[in-house]
């Protein structure tokens, strides 16, 4: 049996370690949150990556360590401390050892099993250079990332059979010094390179959340990307057919980009129907992504989003009434009235598609999405079950490859409930 000298970066036991059954030398010992019992007795302590420590050794500068690969006739089988299934050693063949670096987090590998440095696995790397990671949230122990969620990926270490390797992967036509948030950004945003640095800066900071959390790269595929025209009106995702390519007007861009710098997210603009005024949400691309976001829904989800419509409509008609002569269809209110306003912008309430893609645009951002939470809290419930449960919300046939991105970004470190927050 081979003793390994390794660094304790867990703080002693603080880190819950697995639950199940341990089998070692004819015996079968219990392990409750990584606590090795025999006999009522604790004897050890195993952590998620395979390493088994004798207790009382947490005082010492460095202490022994033992793999579980090493020790003959060792296996655990049970469960993580997330509850998903787990089997150690992860692999009779073994696989990789040394380190690697995922979407730019440093973790290490560990004959195949990819961990972090407080000892838990996330996942594992083979030495064809394939990676499957665990689904916390879902409870998959293993989805298999291809190239189409496959994040960055650099390893620097030695293969099952001991040959040192290198391996590199990059998306196509990744740009090494951006996140991949900002990266799918550029790849839906056609001609990004071309437009200003206050122009990116307002286009990233309204798509963040939908890139972080995998949304826009799914969206894209599925209906197309973004590009600056000449259309006097908005977006052709809601008016071509069903391509879903979204055309923004250039002239209504840079005329919401003025206003998100000089007023923020939402504004007050007058009307010629004095005194009445109308609120406007100035997130123009956001807005566009958010029709070609309603298309990946579920029906059922749709319908939700139609009856909270129907209600504040009903709602709207009687508390705030248009004014004389008024035939459109956004919600004017008397600037006393403004906050108790129904929708969270005039137009909003000019139908069930315009208040989805609006309260998308005002979710986008922290300072629109704080009061969009207090006005309107069944919608933010919707949107954020679209981000974090995507799987109930989403199109039978985008929802697993949505689900094995977003298992991936969130190994990656883009991907967490901070995105709603």
């Amino acid at each position: 049996m081979q003793s390994m000298t390794v660094s304790d970066k867990s703080g002693g036991n603080e880190v819950q370690g697995p639950t199940g059954f341990l089998e070692l030398g004819g015996n079968v010992l219990v392990v409750d949150y990584g606590n090795v019992y025999m006999d009522g007795t604790e004897v050890g302590y195993l952590y998620e990556d395979g390493y088994l420590k004798n207790p009382g050794t947490e005082s010492e500068d460095m202490v022994q360590w033992r793999l579980i690969d090493e020790v003959e006739g060792c296996v655990f089988r049970g469960i993580d401390a997330s509850g998903i299934e787990l089997t150690l050693p992860t692999s009779e063949y073994g696989g990789p050892t040394g380190n690697l670096i995922f979407n730019g987090l440093k973790f290490t590998v560990i004959n195949g099993r990819i961990t972090t440095e407080d000892h838990r696995i996330v996942g594992e790397f083979d030495d064809e250079g394939v990676v499957h990671v665990r689904d916390r949230k879902t409870k998959v122990a293993r989805r298999r990332l291809d190239e189409s969620n496959l994040l960055s990926v650099n390893f620097d270490g030695v293969k099952g059979n001991g040959n040192k390797w290198r391996h590199e992967y990059y998306r196509p036509l990744y740009r090494k010094d951006k996140p991949y948030y900002e990266n799918e950004i550029i790849r839906y945003f056609q001609d990004y390179d071309k437009l200003t640095v206050l122009q990116k800066k307002y286009v990233v900071d309204s798509l963040k959340p939908w890139s972080s959390s995998g949304l826009l790269q799914v969206v894209r595929k599925s209906e197309g990307n973004a590009a600056l025209g000449n259309v006097k009106h908005g977006a052709a995702g809601v008016t071509r057919v069903r391509s879903g390519m979204v055309d923004l007007d250039a002239e209504e861009f840079e005329r919401d980009i003025d206003l998100f710098k000089r007023f923020g997210a939402l504004a007050v603009v007058s009307t010629k129907y004095n005194p009445y005024v109308e609120v406007r949400v100035n997130l123009v691309v956001s807005h566009e992504f958010g029709h070609q976001l309603q298309f990946c829904l579920s029906q059922a989800t749709q319908d939700r989003v139609a009856e909270l419509y129907q209600a504040r409509l009903k709602r709207s008609l009687k508390m705030q009434p248009p004014p004389p002569g008024y035939e459109g269809g956004s919600e004017l209110c008397r600037p006393e009235n403004l906050p108790n306003r129904l929708f969270i912008s005039g137009y909003a309430k000019s139908s069930k598609e315009e208040y989805w893609a609006e309260c998308v645009a005002a979710f986008s951002v922290p300072e629109s999405r704080a009061l969009l939470r207090q006005m309107d809290p069944g919608i933010c419930k919707i949107i954020t079950e679209v981000i974090l449960q995507s799987e109930t919300t989403f199109s039978a046939v985008l929802s697993e490859q949505l689900l094995d991105l977003q298992a991936a970004l969130r190994v990656g470190g883009e991907f967490g409930e901070e995105l709603v927050s």
